[in-house]
């Protein structure tokens, strides 16, 4: 699987830009702000149908244009194809939405999902420790991501749960501005519950399923890379089992006496094994039965895999709370090498891999523990603005592109045949 070919127009900082990638190391040189981020990122929107930097489609048009388009050639599975995504912007001021236009090989369609599973890419940015760093929202995008790679129809459950949440939100708001529940409204009520409990127990469930199945590779790296030193566990954790500060309310929102005490769950994490979905169901139930008065309070759905977690631990030690900065990088690549290995355990050949400025952080051992995973048939864009401190068999028979003012060309480089990588064995999984 490889980019061929990737037309950019009016997408972000580019005005109109062609770029020619080689089946192995394509390298972009640039300074920072100038457009390689940018580059990467139109290809995994390509793949995915979505971009995780963009607040809005609108961020993803050029300043002052009023449409932007990508044209992507591929070749996957021995057979060549041409993506392509328009967005254009519709209405005026502050009403202004993209109407949104995707083909294949010059045949339209209207649904952007069409894309799913014709380009499979893993990326690696400097963004992912926030894996660690960052909230809850950030973990949990990082486990859907992999989940919507491996399984597409992953994507279409998430959706239907994020409808009922916000069905069932505005519900809670309505009982909140009425100051009371009728029967009839705990009776509607329940039937969101109910389709709250079915699609978050299945989101639940495939997540602890990846997770196990990740989970042992990760130990693996991490162990790797630790010197044996460090033992990686993780866990699942549910926000039916915690309340967010300590206060309880009843149905009308006032505070409750006596503070609230979390709904112990007795579903263990990703560690103990994964859980069938009737008994998450029927535990979300429990859940939100009993953190009713507070969601009421709060006019918001609190139970449910939009607010749940996953902690990791080195030696039993929280890594968010305890781990070095040094030991959260090297957590963090264990986790990316884990996501890398396990996709391509799913494909009848490699993905495209995309190294977002992260390869000149990586002293040469950790280089070396992701080059014994990327072979001479896996093609590999890098962003960097310097390749100082690079192994030299990143550099050997790449092409070099310069990346400037959001314009793109081929610069002078290495001709050379790629070698076999001469990177650090690691134990077979």
């Amino acid at each position: 699987m490889r980019v061929k070919r990737v037309t950019l127009t009016n997408f972000r900082n580019y005005h109109a830009s062609t770029a020619d990638l080689c089946a192995g190391r394509n390298i972009l040189i640039g300074e920072n702000a100038q457009g390689k981020t940018n580059f990467l990122e139109a290809i995994e929107l390509a793949a995915t149908g979505k971009s995780l930097r963009a607040q809005s489609d609108l961020d993803l048009i050029r300043s002052g244009a009023d449409f932007m388009r990508l044209e992507i050639v591929i070749e996957a599975r021995g057979a060549e194809e041409t993506l392509g995504i328009a967005f254009r912007i519709a209405g005026a001021d502050a009403r202004r939405a993209v109407e949104k236009q995707i083909s294949i090989n010059g045949l339209t369609h209207s649904m952007i999902k069409v894309l799913r599973g014709r380009l499979v890419a893993v990326s690696f940015k400097s963004q992912d420790l926030y894996l660690l760093r960052g909230g809850p929202k950030y973990r949990r995008e990082w486990i859907d991501t992999i989940a919507e790679t491996l399984r597409p129809a992953f994507r279409d459950m998430t959706g239907k749960y994020q409808k009922v949440v916000t069905q069932r939100n505005k519900l809670l708001k309505s009982f909140f501005e009425k100051g009371r529940v009728s029967v009839t409204d705990q009776d509607q009520l329940k039937v969101w519950d109910q389709q709250l409990a079915k699609f978050g127990a299945g989101i639940i469930h495939q997540r602890m399923t990846l997770l196990a199945e990740l989970l042992p590779k990760a130990e693996r790296f991490q162990e790797h890379i630790s010197g044996q030193r460090e033992n990686l566990t993780a866990e699942y954790i549910f926000s039916g089992t915690q309340s967010d500060d300590g206060d309880a309310y009843d149905e009308f929102g006032e505070p409750a006496r006596e503070p609230s005490q979390p709904v112990q769950l007795e579903l263990p994490g990703a560690k103990k094994g994964v859980i069938d979905e009737t008994t998450i169901a029927k535990n979300l139930m429990q859940a939100l039965r009993e953190r009713r008065a507070e969601e009421i309070a709060r006019k918001q759905t609190l139970v449910g895999p939009h607010r749940d977690d996953i902690k990791f631990c080195l030696n039993d030690a929280s890594a968010v709370d305890f781990a070095s900065q040094g030991q959260q990088r090297s957590l963090v690549l264990s986790l990316k090498l884990a996501e890398l290995e396990r996709v391509s355990e799913s494909l009848t050949e490699p993905p495209v891999l995309l190294l977002d400025d992260v390869l000149a952080e990586l002293d040469l051992n950790r280089q070396g523990l992701l080059m014994s995973l990327v072979g001479d048939n896996m093609q590999t864009l890098i962003t960097t603005t310097h390749v100082d401190g690079f192994k030299p068999e990143w550099l050997e028979g790449a092409q070099f592109l310069q990346v400037e003012n959001g314009g793109i060309k081929e610069s002078a480089g290495s001709a050379a045949p790629v070698h076999a990588p001469a990177g650090i064995s690691v134990p077979p999984g």
